[in-house]
């Protein structure tokens, strides 16, 4: 799959700025790579938990699939 960059434009204050300046020096990708990469853990963070909520959601899914699984081993 091939990912096409778009260009945005991105406004801090100047600390922010020059924060995210120096990361992007000593990150692979520059600026623009370290700040996917904060993207990228943040949308981590929410699937794992909308992840968390499913489960809790539904409290026999673990036993039952740990319940299968030693099932199966022993087939």
């Amino acid at each position: 799959m091939v990912c096409m960059a778009e260009r945005i434009t991105v406004s801090f204050d100047e600390s922010v700025a020059r924060r995210v300046r120096q990361c992007g020096e000593r990150t692979r990708g520059g600026a623009s790579g370290y700040l996917e990469r904060l993207v990228r853990q943040d949308e981590l963070r929410e699937a794992l938990r909308a992840h968390g909520r499913w489960f809790a959601a539904h409290p026999g899914y673990e036993g039952d699939a740990q319940d299968e699984a030693a099932a199966a081993s022993h087939a």
